[in-house]
Formats: C-alpha cells, sequence, structure tokens
C-alpha cells in the first residue's frame, strides 16, 4: 500500500489534505426521513392521568360564575337567613331572573315564604340592574 497506488495508505486517518471534499453522507430514502419525522406526531402517547386538566376546568368555572355572578352572591349571603341558605343554591340569572335551586319541597316552601316576606324586594332594591324576580326550583340531589 503505496502513496501512489491510490489506497490513501499515506497518510493518517482522520486528518485531511488541502483541497479534498468531505466524504458525502449517506443518502437516505425520502420517504424513511418522513417516517422519522413524523413518527413523534403520530407516535401511542402515554394517558394523562393527572388532576391537573379537570382542577383546571374547575378553576375556569368557579372563576367564570365568580366573575357573572360575585354580587348577587354576595347580595344573597348578606340578606338571606342562616335556615334558607343551607338549603338553596343559586343556580343562575338571566334575562332578569335569579333563579334558586332547593333539594325539596318543603325548603321550597320555606324559601318562598321568606322570599314573600320581603327577600325577594331586598334582592330586587339591591342588584336594580340585575335582577327583576327570583324563581325557586326543586332539584334532585346531585
Amino acid at each position: 500500500m503505496g502513496a501512489d497506488d491510490g489506497t490513501g495508505g499515506g497518510h493518517r486517518r482522520g486528518s485531511a489534505r488541502i483541497g479534498d471534499r468531505p466524504a458525502a453522507a449517506p443518502q437516505v430514502d425520502p420517504r424513511l426521513a418522513w417516517i422519522e419525522r413524523t413518527r413523534v406526531y403520530r407516535g401511542i402517547r402515554e394517558r394523562d392521568v393527572s388532576i391537573e386538566r379537570p382542577l383546571a376546568g374547575l378553576e375556569r368555572l368557579f372563576a367564570e360564575r365568580q366573575r357573572t355572578l360575585g354580587d348577587v352572591i354576595e347580595a344573597w349571603n348578606e340578606l338571606a337567613p342562616s335556615r334558607v341558605r343551607g338549603s338553596a343554591s343559586i343556580a343562575g340569572l338571566a334575562q332578569g331572573t335569579l333563579t334558586l335551586t332547593v333539594t325539596s319541597s318543603s325548603a321550597s316552601y320555606e324559601l318562598s315564604r321568606v322570599l314573600r316576606d320581603g327577600l325577594e324586594r331586598d334582592l330586587v332594591a339591591r342588584l336594580p340592574a340585575r335582577v327583576r324576580r327570583v324563581k325557586v326550583r326543586v332539584v334532585a340531589e346531585e
């Protein structure tokens, strides 16, 4: 193996002479390259079993509810007697109608009595731009 036989035996491995071009990278089939690039998107992913996503959803729900009904909730907590506050909850406010839900007909009767005795008038007076009337609805216990 001489320097003139074209085998490159005259110089050490890894050293390059001036004018030598670097060895070309081996050609990769474009279809295989595409498969390798898309593998990260198509691969089977581990299922996210953390509680982070549901908690974020609940946090958004509560923040939205506080933003839309915050003043109504505060007025309800200040004006309603404690005996009806425990059995009733605010279901929503739509077109000036505040909807309260209770879990039994006896609680509905008691809340209706308290509303007729002046609580509805006080709520309307406290929030005249938002509440025009109050509706009571009995729902099944969740």
